[in-house]
């Protein structure tokens, strides 16, 4: 009787097809990686962004309310006049 076994070639070509499919796999696997990594970036940096534009209003909008910004002028005082004069350099306040 006489069995027939597979041939070192089908081994070897089965091998090599595993191989490729674990390679594959791992590109793939990879690639997802990097792309849920910059997506998560992305998110960051646009949470990050919508932060600071929030705080610039807030700070903008609820900042001292009623505080006078002049400063107050004495009554027993005229009220200062300031000479300008262009130079060179810019204007100069005298």
């Amino acid at each position: 009787m006489m069995t027939h076994t597979a041939s070192s070639s089908a081994r070897f070509q089965l091998a090599g097809a595993v191989s490729g499919a674990i390679s594959l796999a791992a590109q793939l696997c990879i690639g997802l990686l990097l792309v849920l990594f910059a997506g998560m970036l992305a998110l960051m940096t646009a949470i990050a962004g919508v932060l600071l534009a929030a705080a610039a209003l807030v700070m903008r909008f609820a900042g001292r309310r009623g505080v006078r910004r002049t400063a107050p002028q004495r009554p027993d005082e005229q009220p200062m006049t300031l000479d300008a004069r262009r130079t060179p350099r810019g204007w100069t306040v005298e």
